[in-house]
Formats: C-alpha cells, structure tokens, sequence
C-alpha cells in the first residue's frame, strides 16, 4: 500500500514531502553509519568510504521515495 505524499504544513509554511524525507533518511543514514563503524566494523573490508556513504544514502532515499509514492 502506498503513502500519499501530500505538503506538510509547518507553522503556516508549506514544506515539500521530498525534503522531509530527506531529512528523516538523513538522520537514518547517520544511525546506520554509527552501526557499520562501531559495532560491524566494515572499515576494514571498504576501500572507498565516502563511495559507500553516498551509495548507501541514495539506496535509502530512493527506498523511502518509492515506498511512499504510487508508480
């Protein structure tokens, strides 16, 4: 089932649903990141750090796009 995306309204401003999501993928990104660096530790297995940080931030907004939008 899919998500509307409809403009959010915040204190009288009309924010578009993209931005928001890309904020919430952010901050999901950063979560991810923390688990992969800390507990996982890839480091070591990863040859090109920021490749995979763009990557996976692309994979997650894409993700979080489709998800709530109809094709």
């Amino acid at each position: 089932m899919f998500l509307p995306l409809r403009e959010i309204n915040f204190d009288g401003m009309l924010v578009d649903p993209a931005a928001v999501l890309l904020v919430v993928c952010g901050l999901l990104f950063f979560l991810l990141r923390i688990v992969i660096n800390h507990f996982l530790d890839l480091n070591r297995f990863v040859w090109r750090r920021p490749l995979i940080d763009i990557s996976l931030m692309v994979i997650l907004y894409c993700a979080a796009i489709l998800t709530f939008q109809p094709i």
